[in-house]
């Protein structure tokens, strides 16, 4: 840089030429302004040594001043570069950055291809950045494949050199070309978030502005906790994205005590998403995290909402993926169906000054555009503002032609160093992922995404403005419906009317037992033991507190309390019953009396034996293998189950419980049917035999639904238990206690019993009061009697007479048939009534008892109306003093409507059955053998000679009748193939022949016996102890 050359020449010739004058040359040689400065040679020359030549002295003169020169120049030139941070460079390299992303996606290209407008307003800015290169940017279009979009990198490579690459968005797609970028030494920025990235070993040449999945996963379970919601569902894609935000999810959503119900992981390229959906709304969570692409995403709103699960009690939350959904969908109601939807993205910064010179490029290149074109593009807008910092680094220390061949080798964590980036500082984690200190959550609703809350650094959360639901709705659902309390509870008003029904009939069956202590001197109370009833009326009392104990949070105790009680009270009344039966099938087997006697007292050890068999299995099975109450929660429900410490014993003891008492019913079912005939007081085995069937089908409804809980009909399965349990306690009360109490409370109930004044022509008649007039009819004295007189057998004495006459008595009597209404049907029982025929007058009196008709002998004849008309004029006289009342006596009705079964189906041999043919009313009576015969010949020639059948129709186990010399059904003398025919009691009733004028004496019909009847059995005298 200066002549120094020819100093060097001149010193190796020894200095021959001759020594100049010093003061010649500084004149010539120096310029007037530094001439008397240090800077001039001549001044310098002055100081020098001696023992220089002359010419030795000039060459160093002028070194020493041209190397003057140049450090002042260096000194300005490092001053300018301080200041200015570049240099003045002539020329300026070409440097091509690749981006590619899926321009062509059928749901999110245009969102993609707005992107490319952001970013092509970007080389200014780089050059700004980078003075050693012009940035020259290339679209490509990935097509969303993972092949295509290495493929495209390679071909491009080939063709031209590329130094960096922006792309992709799908972590999928990003794992190829990251490899493919690594292998090619070209620098790599993506927005994938896959934690998969995280490996600084197996991408080198990577980094991200986007926070990594391991950032992502924590912040989605922060806010949902946060959001008070323990119950989610995950939809996600089965790649490297979905599982990646998967695992990180699921690790901080244990530790903050979030529940994943569900998790649905759907291939790529999925278009059917039912299956998925129809697993996630089964679980009954109502929050549903979506781990899915934009394209996705539309069509899973889709399919959800025709599967109800869009709606203001649903909640979706997507991860940053979704920032620009909105600007993918087209249509109005995939618009409305993103309304609630809730994401989380990375909190940015946009007062830098990179947004706002990005911005005002932006709205200079492309007018029509808006600010908000640019949110999804800023991410990869800040690659490439990294790209720029980098590259004008390494060119500052390996120099431009190093970069153009990347010919250095350094890691990325040199390349791509913290700068400030449109969305605020861009800073990096130890694997090259954007480190993001703030988060923040958006709200989709009316077409845009606002800010609802911001997740701070320290993980607290601020809501900036209420989110809006889909639906509009402000309130935050629930994460899933409140859990159904399938077990019994006082505030159920279900529970709260089965409890009052069943207290009333506690009070009621209380009630009934103080009856029968009061009315114990009664006959019928007697005979059906008085002690029994009342043991059988607490052990259904018992039955009815043991289903209070399963009311409500079972206590620890109350699985063995319940069973045991219950069991008790089923014990005591069955083993009543049984003990009952034995004794009557004991007394009449064989129709032969048992001469010893049944003790009640010996009954009662039996009882006592069968509980005590009981309470010693109860013993066993609470002190070595108890039962405890265990809460079972499921997605649904809440509900208790008695669960066993020991599963084997427990079972093996409540099997040998299940097996004695099935046995105890058993047997009273056995003796029940042995003795079901057996009639008068007697008659209540048959009753027995009804209660021990209704029990044993109630029984196994009972334990099934008791036994095996299933959860979808745990609490209808309790109803459906208590409402049988009331039946069945009900039933038995009724057909064993119940009946008696109303029957001997109804016979202290009525009043005087007495015959009407007129009869009506036809139906069959109520006798009143004030049907009564001043003229009697001729009978017996007809009167109210109290039912400690009550005859379960005909009045002594009593007999029949010839037409003309009378027939008259107190009888046993069994109403049934027609007029009976299903609860009558229930109650009837053999009530003793006063039956009166009067054949002079055609007129047929059924009356409850007075307390004068006591014996009286039956009137046949003339000779013995008196007694007839006494008893006529005395109804008269009490149905006048008592008119007003109106009051239901007795029944009446013409005698041409009275039809007669001398063998009626149902009842104990010795009886009649007498029946109102137009209605079907009938009442059977209990007779002698003689008396049967009689009424049956005095009857035959002035009433209708009827046949019944079981089931109400002729059948193979009925009867049938038919008269001599007549068509079957027809009476002699009657138009051909008339019949009269009326359905009586349960059994029902055909008449057989119509006309009572066929004469008396004419042919008597022809019966046979159902073979299905049971011979009945006759009760003797001696031997019982009641």
């Amino acid at each position: 840089m200066w002549p120094s050359s020819r100093c060097e020449r001149t010193s190796t010739a020894r200095f021959h030429e001759p020594a100049l004058n010093p003061a010649d040359r500084s004149a010539s040689e120096c310029p007037t302004a530094i001439r008397n400065s240090p800077f001039c040679p001549s001044t310098r020359y002055r100081t020098l040594s001696v023992g220089h030549t002359p010419r030795m002295q000039y060459c160093m003169e002028r070194r020493w001043f041209w190397s003057r020169w140049a450090a002042v120049w260096l000194l300005v030139m490092s001053a300018v570069f301080h200041f200015t941070g570049h240099v003045a460079v002539a020329v300026r390299t070409n440097l091509t950055v690749m981006i590619l992303l899926p321009l062509s996606d059928p749901v999110a290209g245009p969102l993609y291809r707005q992107f490319t407008n952001v970013m092509s307003v970007a080389p200014p800015a780089l050059a700004a950045i980078d003075p050693y290169h012009n940035y020259q940017l290339m679209f490509q279009d990935s097509i969303g494949s993972r092949s295509r979009a290495v493929n495209v990198l390679m071909n491009v490579t080939q063709q031209q050199p590329v130094r960096a690459l922006v792309g992709e968005i799908s972590s999928r797609v990003t794992l190829g070309l990251a490899l493919a970028a690594n292998t090619a030494k070209l620098w790599h920025c993506s927005l994938a978030t896959s934690t998969d990235f995280d490996s600084l070993s197996d991408f080198p040449v990577m980094f991200r502005t986007i926070p990594s999945n391991n950032a992502q996963g924590p912040v989605l379970a922060k806010f949902v906790a946060s959001m008070s919601w323990r119950s989610v569902n995950i939809l996600a894609v089965s790649d490297t994205f979905g599982q990646s935000l998967l695992s990180a999810f699921g690790i901080a959503a244990n530790q903050l005590g979030v529940t994943v119900e569900a998790i649905q992981q759907y291939p790529p390229g999925t278009v059917d998403y039912t299956p998925y959906l129809s697993a996630i709304k089964a679980t009954g969570s109502k929050i549903v995290l979506i781990f899915a692409y934009t394209a996705d995403c539309k069509t899973v709103f889709q399919q959800a909402r025709q599967m109800g699960m869009v709606g203001q009690d649903w909640v979706w939350i997507g991860t940053m993926v979704l920032l620009n959904y909105l600007d993918a969908l087209t249509t109005e109601s995939d618009r409305e169906l993103a309304n609630g939807l809730m994401f989380v993205s990375p909190r940015e910064d946009h007062t830098t000054a990179e947004y706002q010179t990005l911005r005002t490029n932006y709205l200079t290149q492309y007018p029509s555009g808006s600010e908000s074109d640019m949110s999804g593009a800023l991410l990869f807008y800040d690659c490439l503002l990294g790209f720029a910092h980098g590259f004008k680094r390494m060119t500052t220390i390996y120099g431009d032609a190093a970069v153009l061949t990347h010919s250095y080798s350094v890691p990325v964590t040199d390349f791509a160093q913290s700068y400030p980036g449109t969305t605020g500082l861009i800073e990096f984690t130890a694997v090259m992922s954007r480190n993001m200190r703030d988060w923040q959550i958006m709200n989709v609703n009316d077409n845009s995404a606002r800010l609802s809350y911001i997740l701070w650094e320290n993980r607290t959360l601020e809501k900036v403005a209420d989110p809006i639901f889909n639906g509009g709705s402000t309130k935050i659902p629930i994460d899933r419906p409140p859990l159904f309390l399938l077990f019994p509870q006082w505030t159920d008003s279900g529970v709260q009317a089965l409890a009052a029904i069943r207290t009333l009939m506690i009070v009621l069956m209380l009630c009934g037992m103080g009856f029968l202590v009061r009315y114990r001197a009664e006959k019928q109370i007697k005979q059906l033991s008085l002690p029994f009833l009342l043991v059988i009326s607490a052990g259904c009392i018992l039955i009815l507190v043991s289903e209070y104990i399963l009311i409500g949070v079972p206590a620890a105790p109350a699985c063995h309390s319940s069973s045991v009680v219950l069991t008790i009270g089923y014990e005591l009344v069955l083993a009543s019953a049984l003990v009952k039966t034995h004794r009557i099938y004991r007394i009449f087997d064989n129709t032969r009396i048992n001469k010893g006697g049944v003790k009640s007292k010996d009954l009662f050890r039996k009882i006592a034996v069968i509980l005590a068999v009981q309470v010693l299995l109860f013993i066993i099975w609470i002190a070595a293998f108890p039962v405890s109450p265990t809460l079972v929660t499921t997605k649904f429900s809440q509900y208790y189950e008695c669960r066993p410490a020991n599963f084997a014993g427990h079972w093996g003891v409540l099997g040998v419980s299940f097996v004695f008492n099935f046995a105890l019913l058993f047997l009273v079912c056995y003796f029940a049917y042995k003795t079901r005939n057996v009639d008068s007081g007697f008659r209540e085995t048959a009753w027995i035999m009804y209660t021990a069937q209704n029990v044993c089908l109630c029984s196994i409804i009972i334990i099934a639904l008791s036994l095996f809980t299933i959860e979808s009909i745990a609490l209808t399965a309790y109803y459906i238990r208590a409402v049988i349990m009331l039946y069945a306690v009900g039933f038995t009360f009724m057909a064993l206690v119940g009946r008696l109490v109303v029957a001997v409370a109804a016979d202290h109930r009525h009043a005087a019993s007495m015959l009407p004044k007129e009869l009506t022509a036809s139906p069959l008649g109520t006798a009143h009061e004030t049907q009564f007039g001043s003229k009697g009819i001729k009978a017996s004295a007809v009167t109210r009697g109290r039912s400690d007189n009550l005859r379960l057998k005909s009045s002594a004495g009593a007999a029949a007479g010839a037409a003309g006459s009378e027939l008259n008595g107190v009888y046993p009597v069994l109403r049934r048939g027609g007029g009976l209404s299903l609860l009558g049907q229930f109650m009837t029982t053999w009530q003793s009534t006063h039956v009166y025929i009067n054949f002079t007058r055609g007129v047929v009196a059924i009356l409850p008892p007075s307390p004068t008709t006591s014996a009286a002998p039956t009137s046949r004849g003339r000779g013995r109306s008196r007694s007839a008309r006494a008893a006529a004029a005395a109804a008269a006289t009490v149905a006048a003093n008592a008119s007003s009342s109106a009051r239901k006596m007795g029944e009446v009705f013409p005698l041409s409507a009275l039809g007669f079964d001398t063998s009626p189906v149902g009842a104990p041999a010795g009886c009649i059955e007498l029946v109102h043919v137009p209605s079907g009313a009938a009442w059977v009576m209990q007779l002698s053998t003689e008396e049967v015969a009689v009424w049956a010949q005095s009857l035959k020639a002035v009433a209708v000679m009827v046949v019944t059948t079981a089931g109400g129709g002729s059948s193979s186990g009925g009867r049938s009748g038919s008269n001599d010399g007549g068509q079957p059904g027809s009476a002699p003398g009657s138009a051909p193939g008339s019949a009269l025919g009326s359905a009586v009691g349960a059994s029902g009733a055909t008449v057989a022949a119509g006309n009572a004028s066929g004469g008396e004496g004419q042919g008597q019909p022809a019966r046979s016996r159902s073979p299905s009847a049971v011979r009945p059995l006759h009760p003797g005298a001696g031997g019982v102890d009641f």
